[in-house]
């Protein structure tokens, strides 16, 4: 009968123990479970702190890059917003009676012969796509970046064939003499007129002229309209950035 309850005694005993170490297996499988999900919400923490900084960076260069197009773009619009103003009182000239091919060509020298080439700064976002920083950025922001990119693009590409273009007339006009500061040279060199022939070439030259002037004041009209997008662009893509950053 004692050996009975000793036995009975030695199982609870060990039953009691194994209790014991069941428990303290599965205390010590609890805290490793928490250290191992602490470590990480940490490593979580530090990327997200990580890809906030990068977002506030690129934030930042991209407001610079807006500024500064912005300045340009309103430079470049006021440019050509003079030459369509100047374009216009040439078109007006004719209305006087009686014009000759020499009063047609003075008038015709005091227009701007000058052409500009666009250049944007693209960079920043040319940078996050090719490194992929810009999936960082709010899907909605990311697509007014990528139209506007793609805005400038066709406004550069619309003005720069159009400059080809009237390039392309001005040289074959040049060949017959038509360089405006070409004239202006020889305006007090009769016999140099007459041995190039300047005057047989009048009406080639104004022709060219003409038609150069025509495309090269389409091309003038069409990218300001591209411009005046693009600074409605500057302004949505500057709101949503800034609102961003005082998230």
């Amino acid at each position: 009968m004692i050996k009975f309850f000793r036995k009975i005694r030695q199982k609870m005993l060990s039953e009691n123990k194994f209790r014991k170490y069941l428990i303290y297996a599965i205390g010590e499988i609890i805290l490793v479970v928490i250290g191992i999900l602490i470590a990480l919400q940490i490593n979580t923490w530090n990327e997200n702190e990580k890809s906030n900084e990068i977002r506030d960076n690129n934030y930042t260069q991209l407001l610079e890059d807006l500024k500064t197009d912005k300045e340009y773009i309103e430079s470049i619009i006021k440019e050509y917003n003079t030459n369509i103003i100047l374009y216009k009182e040439y078109l007006k000239s004719y209305k006087t009676p009686n014009l000759t091919l020499n009063d047609v060509m003075d008038n015709q020298n005091q227009l701007d012969f000058s052409v500009t080439t666009i250049r944007f700064q693209n960079g920043t976002i040319s940078s996050l796509e090719n490194t992929g920083e810009i999936k960082l950025i709010p899907s909605d922001l990311r697509k007014k970046l990528t139209d506007f990119k793609r805005n400038q693009e066709f406004a550069t590409e619309t003005n720069n064939d159009g400059n080809k273009f009237f390039f392309d007339r001005m040289e074959i006009a040049g060949i017959t003499g038509s360089q405006p500061d070409f004239q202006n040279r020889i305006r007090n060199q009769p016999l140099l007129k007459e041995e190039l022939g300047i005057k047989d070439n009048l009406p080639k030259i104004i022709g060219s002229i003409e038609i150069s002037m025509l495309y090269k004041n389409f091309t003038e009209r069409e990218t300001v309209y591209n411009l005046e997008k693009l600074l409605n662009n500057i302004k949505e893509i500057t709101e949503l950035i800034k609102r961003e950053q005082n998230k």
